[in-house]
């Protein structure tokens, strides 16, 4: 049963809640239907990953012609629809709040604009779109008529997107699982329209482990100590990570994000929670992202509690588990220690996401500790190798991270420790972390400029 008093609903339903049904059946159209809904000048919400309504989007994009100056906002599509393409720009545009690899292809294309924020801030992004039209995918209801955001629910702020909505849009379908959260509620009753779905959600593969990602998962696993509480992204390095706590004990988790990786390690008894501070025995996550397995995992499943990403990661809420340890990755970090985790120069690889929330939760942490992990080198088209430890950053190039709260930095060959240390300092740490054939070169060029 849900607890009902603590939800606040869009709009005071006629009837008792637990009566939901025909309301649910009167409600029903088909996502061709729920499109033409769509006017020009209108503002779409539309959330992100599996939270995006397949069947729904793809309509909007027939939409083409027939519509202008439509702004969809969403997060880290796992899909290219019509609407995103560029022939379809005088009837489409995006602004997104993350950037992943669809959202690169369109602003590549002049389809889409980044608004660079934290994860933290997408409520109050949320609230200041002012969309007039919100669509979403959502699980069937249970006994009470409510529905579940599922997976992506944290890009879908219900207080401020759903609640002062025009028009709500609910995709249904039944292969979404029911994830343990109050947050990520709606009953049918707040619903305008209802779409019936049953195709698979997107799935994110594992992707493959680089030798490079093992050796400095080797050196992060030592940096994690039994009975922390961690935060792990996803992608090759966070699955290497995770492949290498087997042997520790009582970990906790609270991070923005969980995936396969977490679940095999909740199964094996290494991540149970019982040494939080914060929410023991609970894995603590906004959003989800996996395989059909790892969502099936998920369901109704109460060792694991969702949450809204502006709580989840709020520093100060972040701060509340001891010996919180964060990972993130960077693409480059200067000798002072300014990293580089979304863009070389002006080009925008990734969003700025929860890095720097996580950062500073586990500064303040007591017994915390955050680490940046990136690769020593890179290599261009023609093959040649370059160091991502640099001088300076590329002309553009955003500071994600500023050089005040980097702590520990790891590359395949060590770590480097920059808490509290001097410039000079940390310029001889990190060359002696950096690819062997640049420590001399960044050796003079950091003597030229006076740092050591």
């Amino acid at each position: 049963m849900v607890d009902v008093d603590s939800i606040v609903l869009r709009r005071k339903p006629s009837y008792p809640l637990s009566m939901w049904l025909e309301d649910y059946n009167s409600k029903k159209v088909t996502a061709e239907e729920a499109a033409n809904i769509v006017k020009s000048g209108d503002r779409v919400f539309m959330g992100g990953g599996t939270g995006i309504p397949a069947s729904f989007a793809t309509a909007l994009g027939k939409r083409a012609g027939m519509v202008k100056d439509v702004t969809v906002y969403q997060g880290y599509a796992m899909g290219l629809y019509d609407y995103m393409k560029p022939e379809n720009r005088e009837s489409f545009h995006i602004e997104t709040m993350f950037v992943g690899p669809m959202e690169r292809v369109c602003m590549e294309w002049k389809m889409a604009h980044y608004k660079p924020m934290h994860l933290s801030d997408i409520p109050q992004a949320g609230l200041d779109a002012q969309c007039n039209r919100v669509a979403f995918t959502a699980t069937p209801p249970n006994e009470d008529g409510f529905i579940n955001l599922s997976c992506f629910g944290a890009f879908l702020p219900r207080k401020e997107v759903i609640l002062n909505a025009e028009t709500v849009i609910a995709e249904i379908n039944s292969n979404t699982p029911w994830l343990n959260s109050v947050d990520f509620l709606v009953h049918v009753s707040e619903v305008d329209y209802i779409i019936e779905q049953d195709t698979p959600l997107f799935e994110l593969p594992e992707i493959p482990i680089t030798d490079v990602e093992k050796k400095m998962a080797e050196i992060i696993a030592d940096l994690i100590p039994n009975g922390a509480t961690i935060q792990l992204g996803f992608g090759g390095l966070a699955n290497a990570i995770g492949n290498l706590l087997y042997t520790k004990k009582d970990l906790g988790m609270h991070g923005e994000v969980v995936t396969p990786s977490v679940m095999r390690l909740v199964e094996a008894g290494v991540i149970n929670g019982v040494k939080k501070t914060f929410y023991p025995g609970k894995v603590i996550a906004a959003f989800a992202v996996g395989t059909r397995e790892f969502y099936e995992y998920l369901d109704h499943n109460e060792d694991f509690l969702f949450c809204e990403v502006g709580w989840v990661n709020t520093p100060e809420v972040i701060a509340m588990n001891d010996n919180l340890v964060s990972i993130n990755n960077a693409l480059m970090i200067d000798l002072t220690g300014q990293v580089a985790a979304e863009s070389i120069g002006t080009k925008q690889y990734s969003g700025t996401g929860g890095q720097v929330n996580f950062v500073h939760g586990a500064k303040k942490s007591k017994g915390g500790k955050s680490i940046i992990a990136l690769n020593a080198t890179y290599k261009d088209k023609e093959g040649k190798l370059y160091s991502n430890i640099v001088p300076y950053l590329p002309l553009g190039t955003v500071v994600t991270t500023s050089r005040n709260d980097v702590e520990y930095v790891v590359t395949e060959y060590g770590v480097a420790n920059l808490r509290m240390r001097s410039v000079h300092d940390r310029v001889l740490a990190l060359i002696n972390i950096a690819h062997p054939d640049f420590r001399e070169e960044l050796r003079s060029q950091a003597t030229k400029i006076g740092w050591i």
